[in-house]
């Protein structure tokens, strides 16, 4: 019998079914893995247990006040939906979380702390979390945050549940701040510019007073959306800089962008510009194939040129077939999606990473290295710890799900 067979599927629709769950696993000293739609399993480290919680019947918006800005869900709505809802009101989720799936939910979302293009503007998920409720692995129903946008009392454990990856709770309700929707947008297009040049854009750019909510680089040959078919020559490399807000405001706002930069420029209008930005959203312009990973690599704008290059380098001379690292900037430079083969170690992506000032993070895996067919870079999934972290980590761990009941090694062996 094999694993997929012999595991027992949960599908609590409350947060008492969710604690009883819970309880139950204690009790039997049984792991859980903690699903919202299941879109998301491929990130971060294989989780080892015998029964699967899904959160997929706990859903449905609880409370919605528009003109308060919060929207109150439970965890296994789909993120689509929720999307849906908000914009009937004409508002939205700031933070622009990418989907990479239809089965996405929010309380996923949330728990991977994922943030889509728009985050140099508006923040991460995790700055948008105003609240929420969630089982620990003791079985407790927890609560942090409150219903207000400015919460001060106690400690800001909403941060800490945010990027957990299910190993402190099981998210049972979520408080979200909403914002109103852009009225319409434009994106200034920069073409033939090298990365450092284009970084150097970006860079100025997200330093003007001219609240830009979109910053990104996508360098010469890597595959860039429909939308810029006709506007840009095929395998040119593009600089994207978008505004949002009134039509006045972005006219005026995108003739000033123009203006930074001596490189002949276009424009996409509305529709066409959201179109771009979706597809850099849910990581299209790179798709890997069999024997590459994508990893995204957060460092200094200022360093990420170097860093990108760095990566490229090594990745061509640790390869040992027609694979070619591919890589495109987003959110100023600060993040670089990439993909690389599998000759070079996960171990050495993360040592470049961390030169360059920041950390590492392998998304998805399109290579099979193990007998088990399963590649041994997913163990080190994400930047490795140091001692000091480390004993943070634990004693997170120690405090919230003693018995490490709650998506055991999801993000760390041990934790």
């Amino acid at each position: 019998m094999s694993a997929e067979e012999s595991t027992q599927y949960l599908y609590p629709d409350s947060t008492a079914a969710v604690q009883k769950c819970v309880q139950s696993a204690v009790r039997d000293a049984a792991p859980l893995e903690v699903v919202g739609g299941g879109s998301k399993r491929f990130y971060g480290r294989p989780v080892a247990a015998s029964r699967m919680l899904s959160l997929a019947k706990l859903s449905g918006v609880i409370d919605y006040q528009p003109a308060e800005l919060l929207v109150v869900v439970r965890p296994g709505t789909r993120l689509a939906a929720l999307e849906r809802t908000l914009a009937e009101s004409k508002q939205a989720l700031a933070f622009e979380p990418p989907h990479w799936g239809v089965a996405a939910t929010v309380g996923g979302t949330v728990a991977c702390n994922l943030s889509g293009p728009r985050r140099v503007r508006a923040g991460a998920a995790r700055d948008h979390l105003l609240g929420f409720e969630a089982v620990t692995g003791q079985g407790q129903i927890v609560r942090g945050g409150g219903r207000v946008v400015k919460n001060v009392t106690g400690y800001d454990l909403s941060k800490l549940m945010s990027g957990s990856f299910g190993t402190l709770g099981v998210l049972t309700e979520l408080v979200l701040k909403v914002l109103p929707a852009a009225e319409t947008e434009r994106t200034v297009v920069v073409t033939g510019l090298d990365d450092a040049d284009a970084i150097a854009l970006l860079i100025l750019a997200s330093r003007s007073p001219h609240s830009v909510s979109g910053l990104a680089h996508l360098p010469r040959g890597v595959r860039a959306a429909e939308a810029l078919s006709g506007v840009v020559a095929d395998g040119e490399s593009v600089t994207l800089i978008r505004l949002e807000g009134p039509a006045p405001s972005v006219e005026h706002r995108a003739r000033e962008i123009v203006g930074l930069t001596t490189r002949q420029t276009a424009s996409l209008e509305a529709e066409a510009s959201a179109s771009v930005w979706s597809a850099l959203r849910e990581v299209e312009p790179i798709a890997i194939d069999a024997g590459e990973r994508l990893w995204r690599v957060s460092v200094p704008p200022t360093a990420s040129a170097t860093c990108s290059a760095t990566l490229s380098k090594a990745a061509t001379s640790s390869a040992t077939g027609a694979t070619t690292p591919r890589a495109y900037f987003d959110w100023g430079g600060g993040l670089i999606w990439c993909a690389l083969p599998a000759s070079l170690a996960a171990a050495d992506v993360h040592r470049m990473a961390q030169e360059a000032g920041g950390h590492a993070r392998l998304v998805r895996s399109a290579c099979a290295l193990r007998e088990s067919g399963r590649d041994e870079a997913v163990d080190q999934a994400f930047a490795p710890l140091d001692a000091a972290n480390r004993t943070v980590h634990q004693r997170l761990k120690s405090a919230f799900d003693p018995g490490g009941v709650l998506n055991p090694g999801r993000m760390y062996a041990g934790l």
